[in-house]
């Protein structure tokens, strides 16, 4: 909490007190904390992940591909009743 108040403070120097000459010195270093905070928020939210029950990768996991494969076979189904002497072709020019 010390740090959050901290940082608001600086924040706020920054906003209001801060000369032009060195306002992009800042913008930079501003930009590099950011980037590491964004890093270092990713790996703990993996971590989070990882500490998930293994119930939720069995289940959340093969679902996309199990919908991939009723699909292909319900195409594959479909495309096998389709009578081929029906069908028109194309003349080529």
């Amino acid at each position: 909490m010390v740090y959050f108040i901290l940082g608001i403070l600086i924040l706020l120097f920054y906003l209001f007190m801060t000369p032009k000459s060195i306002r992009g010195t800042l913008n930079s270093v501003t930009m590099v904390v950011l980037i590491v905070s964004i890093i270092v928020l990713t790996c703990l939210a993996i971590f989070q992940i990882f500490q998930l029950p293994s119930e939720f990768f069995v289940g959340v996991f093969p679902a996309p591909s199990s919908v991939f494969v009723v699909t292909c076979f319900v195409r594959g189904c479909i495309l096998h009743f389709v009578d081929i002497s029906k069908m028109t072709t194309k003349q080529k020019k």
